[in-house]
């Protein structure tokens, strides 16, 4: 593969990255209330319970509970699934900081509101060739900045 070719394929996965950024968003949301189904927040409830020669043995049902749960691979999974999101999220917003104001608004337009090229041309106020130029210097920018998640 050429040097062209790898930098079309990152820049592809870029641009998928950020297409998919509010379903990140969305998913992050969405598997942390599963992952609090599967483990909810747990309030110990102790009972003292008799046990051999005067003595107490203090029993939680609460801990016990949460302890078969936390061994649970789907829980593993969903905090794997999470932190994953987490990072392109937080890698995407880290990124958009290095960019123009103009660029930030190019990504916006094109990427988190899915506008086809003429209508983001027109909300901008800018030629298509224009909006082009716009799109290579945020690209050369992010290729940098997200090189961790392509």
């Amino acid at each position: 593969m050429t040097k062209k070719d790898l930098r079309k394929k990152a820049i592809r996965a870029i641009e998928a990255h950020l297409r998919c950024y509010k379903s990140y968003l969305a998913g992050i949301r969405n598997l942390q209330k599963q992952l609090d189904w599967i483990m909810p927040s747990m309030t110990a409830k102790y009972d003292l319970v008799g046990g051999s020669h005067g003595s107490f043995v203090i029993t939680s049902s609460t801990e016990k509970y949460a302890i078969d749960r936390i061994e649970s691979k789907r829980a593993l999974d969903l905090h794997k699934q999470i932190a994953q999101y987490k990072l392109i999220v937080e890698s995407i917003d880290e990124a958009l900081k290095c960019l123009s104001d103009v660029e930030r608004q190019f990504v916006e337009y094109r990427y988190f509101r899915q506008w086809p090229i003429r209508k983001t041309a027109e909300a901008m106020g800018y030629s298509e060739k224009n909006v082009f130029v716009i799109r290579n210097q945020a690209m050369d920018k992010l290729l940098i900045c997200l090189r961790n998640i392509v």
